[in-house]
């Protein structure tokens, strides 16, 4: 075991005052206290950068000048960041006195590990799962593990997953020195899911922790289904196929990517969110260039064989 690991808290605000103060006392409650709690608030005109000034002074607040998305706050608090650990949460999450304790100590005990994921339940209806980590199915999409099941004990055992929703995630800050920050190109959306697989591919695992809980009030913060969420998934998405996968992946899964594809625009067409997820996929595919540049340096620091890459990619059990 590694010496006591100090750990930096950074949660990206907008117009979150009204979650705020649960999300801070369940800070101030951990078990494991962090070195710092830093907010990145992006812009706020709630009173939300004035609340944490006046109740909260311990707390690092850098304010931004306008709404920049999840992605550039983030990276403005990691490069502010003193901890060994980075931990990254939404203002809309409630933890459980001992979710730092747990995940701190998981990612301390196995240096193979470069984040770690927890139990996210839903905040108003606590039996139901809001994730349990993030996977990739054999199509390449990125889903959340488990997402709407009853907490029935099935998910009770620490596994490895693909990846962690950086709604409430832990990672080790020297990750980020050797695969980057998150990708700001992406804005908001699918920039955890980037993330994990860059990790994935440069060596660095990423464990679940079912002792660790927190309570998320989903879409609280983003909002659920929306013509943006729809926009810009459609368009992270193309913008992660191209960068993230490795050639041989790419092509061989590539009538299965296409079909997952043109499934989620006929849905989108369905729920009425036709407009909105065919802008996303040109938004999308104008990122091209630009992705297949920073494709270069992503696919460089491959260190797993293609079959692991592969064996990522499970279906939603």
């Amino acid at each position: 075991m590694q010496a006591r690991p100090t750990v930096s808290i950074i949660i990206p605000n907008w117009n979150g005052l009204i979650h705020l103060k649960g999300c801070l006392d369940s800070i101030s409650a951990q078990t494991y206290k962090p070195l710092e709690t830093i907010i990145v608030d992006n812009g706020s005109t709630d009173g939300s950068f004035e609340y944490v000034r006046r109740y909260y002074s311990q707390v690092h607040i850098l304010g931004l000048s306008r709404n920049h998305g999840f992605a550039y706050a983030v990276n403005r608090g990691i490069e502010a960041a003193r901890g060994d650990f980075v931990a990254l949460l939404n203002n809309d999450t409630e933890l459980d006195v001992r979710w730092l304790e747990e995940m701190a100590s998981a990612l301390n005990n196995d240096s193979t590990l470069g984040s770690v994921a927890c139990k996210m339940l839903n905040f108003d209806r606590r039996a139901i799962i809001d994730s349990v980590g993030d996977g990739i199915s054999p199509f390449g999409s990125p889903y959340s593990r488990a997402i709407g099941k009853h907490d029935e004990g099935t998910y009770d055992k620490e596994e490895l997953v693909f990846g962690v929703c950086a709604g409430a995630a832990l990672y080790r800050k020297i990750v980020f020195d050797v695969v980057g920050y998150m990708d700001e190109d992406f804005v908001t959306y699918y920039e955890d899911v980037d993330f994990s697989f860059r990790m994935q591919l440069a060596g660095f695992k990423c464990l679940y922790i079912p002792r660790a809980i927190c309570y998320h009030k989903r879409g609280a913060t983003g909002g659920n289904e929306t013509a943006f969420t729809v926009r810009m998934a459609e368009r992270n998405l193309t913008a992660y196929y191209i960068k993230d996968f490795p050639l041989a992946i790419l092509v061989e899964r590539l009538p299965l990517i296409m079909a997952s594809r043109l499934k989620r625009l006929f849905l989108a067409v369905l729920g009425g969110r036709g407009g909105a997820a065919f802008i996303g996929l040109f938004q999308g595919l104008t990122l091209v260039p630009r992705m297949l540049v920073k494709r270069r340096r992503v696919q460089s620091l491959r260190k797993v064989s293609i079959q692991y890459v592969k064996s990522l990619m499970k279906r939603n059990s």
